[in-house]
């Protein structure tokens, strides 16, 4: 069964999610949202409303189902766990025959990418929050913690020397031709792949970090966020998760240049507020907050810094990458992407000190 608008109310009447009176009362609006999932944004009530997600019915999709069910099973029904249920969003169903489900619609709730360009405002104890989230996901399972569910696989990133540059994007020629410039480029196509060589298969991770996956929520008590969207959750490498918040500031800074001015060193107008200077307090506590929360050695500082900058090169080229699949062509500011990516894997200490102002003898 495909979910529409049209059959929404009576799949979720079905299920008991619910009543008649919430129609009959004129409290019944349904949000259809553009993504590669099917998204039903239903609004009753301010505090009564439902996020409706159904995947697709193909291996890859229901494997994603499977996974983000698997997280919440962890969440819902493991003490070592069950700390991560209050910090995302409850799931209140699940249908595996036709991979929907049904999570609370948080009131008043706007992702980091849209708090931030309402606000301008890179508050630091929202960045201090998301370390501590990410810090309380980490979690080692136990031996006897069933995550067969988990495929334990490798970001698709780090494995571009084993497969042929029209493997990873079917049918899309630009991206193809972005991978093949990697793959040409001896030294960061080694760095990938000796980076994929270090992946550790310990922890609950995200698989997924970036700005737009956080939900920032406002009430009487102030800002408190929730980390959504576990289909890539995975037992895979912690690094991979905070590197992926820092490369939300770092692509969001690269790709808000003007493609059609490619040798431009300043952002446009309305992208000022997004310069790499303004977001660097906001990545320093983010990064500070990590270290203290996961009790790092300063002993270990910089091997700790080495490779969660290496991984950062790698999760940027991702996002480019994936960011090419909605283009026909490669643009400016996928290159500026690459090239930084390429800068990193050279000198990872000095990348650390030029994009966010650390400087590793601060720590040693």
């Amino acid at each position: 069964m495909q979910l529409i608008p049209e059959n929404v109310y009576h799949y979720l009447h079905k299920r008991q999610l619910i009543d008649e009176k919430t129609v009959v009362n004129g409290h019944f609006m349904v949000h259809p949202v553009k993504t590669r999932n099917t998204i039903l944004k239903i609004v009753m009530e301010p505090h009564n409303s439902l996020f409706v997600k159904q995947t697709a019915n193909d291996a890859v999709s229901k494997s994603l189902f499977l996974r983000e069910i698997s997280a919440y099973d962890l969440f819902n029904n493991s003490q070592t766990f069950s700390a991560i249920a209050p910090i995302t969003s409850r799931l209140l169903d699940y249908d595996d025959e036709n991979n929907v489900m049904v999570f609370e619609l948080l009131h008043n709730a706007k992702n980091l990418t849209e708090y931030y360009m309402l606000t301008k405002n890179f508050d630091l104890h929202l960045a201090r929050e998301q370390a501590s989230i990410l810090a309380l996901c980490h979690i080692r399972p136990k031996t006897e913690t069933d995550t067969s569910l988990f495929p334990k696989l490798l970001p698709w990133v780090l494995q571009l020397d084993r497969h042929n540059a029209d493997a990873f994007f079917a049918n899309n020629e630009a991206s193809a031709s972005a991978i093949q410039l990697i793959k040409d480029n001896p030294l960061l196509l080694n760095a990938l792949a000796q980076l994929g060589a270090t992946w550790q298969y310990t922890h609950l991770i995200h698989g997924d970090i970036k700005w737009i996956n956080f939900l920032a929520i406002e009430d009487k008590n102030g800002i408190s966020q929730r980390l959504i969207d576990w289909e890539l959750a995975d037992i895979g490498d912690p690094m991979w998760d905070v590197a992926g918040l820092l490369q939300s500031y770092v692509a969001t800074w690269l790709l808000g240049f003007d493609n059609n001015d490619p040798f431009s060193n300043q952002l446009p107008e309305h992208m000022r507020f997004y310069d790499l200077k303004n977001m660097q307090p906001s990545a320093q506590a983010f990064i500070y907050q990590y270290l203290k929360e996961k009790a790092i050695l300063e002993s270990d500082h910089s091997a700790f810094f080495t490779r969660l900058m290496q991984f950062t090169a790698a999760r940027i080229i991702q996002t480019s990458v994936e960011g090419i699949t909605f283009n026909t062509k490669i643009e400016a500011n996928n290159m500026r992407c690459i090239q930084l990516a390429f800068n990193i894997m050279k000198d990872p200490l000095a990348a650390l000190e030029e994009l966010f102002d650390i400087k590793l003898y601060q720590y040693v």
